[in-house]
């Protein structure tokens, strides 16, 4: 099973490369072409080491594959906190995104980071949490549901770079 811990600027790279790398294994046929080909690593590095430094500490949690590399491999990132969603009750908590890196794909990755970013938010006294996933992931979805979350029936719609991207909420209780 990977380590889970806080991530630091010195992850950019990676963190970079795993958010690109899996919109690319993912999202295909998910969202157009013309959204995914404005996904390059060298924007993404660029955004992640800007964004870092302004993250609360530890809502930003990576897994390391432990190897003979004492630093392992960062295979995959959660990023939670407070919820973001317009008359969200205060001891809500979200999910903001979780990627695991495609090679690293159903090793416990997910469910690692997910276990973690849920235990941070019980920790910090949230009593439930939400997350938003793609209406049309289902791989996506069907974890979460392995997960112990739950769709609530709510749904949004995102505009990026000329795409409508929908999403559908989950929650869970902590």
């Amino acid at each position: 099973m990977p380590l889970v811990r806080a991530a630091t600027r010195d992850d950019a790279g990676d963190l970079a490369r795993i958010h690109v790398e899996t919109w690319h294994a993912a999202y295909p046929g998910i969202v157009p072409d013309s959204l995914l080909a404005t996904m390059t690593l060298d924007t993404a590095v660029e955004r992640w080491r800007t964004a870092l430094p302004l993250l609360s500490p530890n809502h930003c949690l990576v897994a390391v594959e432990a190897g003979e590399d004492a630093a392992g491999d960062v295979t995959g990132f959660v990023r939670c906190g407070p919820s973001r969603d317009e008359g969200a009750a205060g001891t809500t908590g979200e999910v903001f995104s979780l990627y695991v890196h495609p090679a690293s794909w159903a090793g416990g990755h997910g469910r690692s980071l997910l276990d973690a970013a849920t235990g941070l938010l019980a920790g910090e006294g949230f009593t439930d949490a939400t997350l938003w996933v793609l209406a049309a992931n289902d791989r996506a979805q069907r974890f979460y549901r392995r997960c112990g979350w739950h769709p609530d029936g709510r749904t949004k719609r995102h505009h990026r770079d000329g795409a409508v991207l929908v999403e559908a909420g989950y929650r869970r209780q902590l």
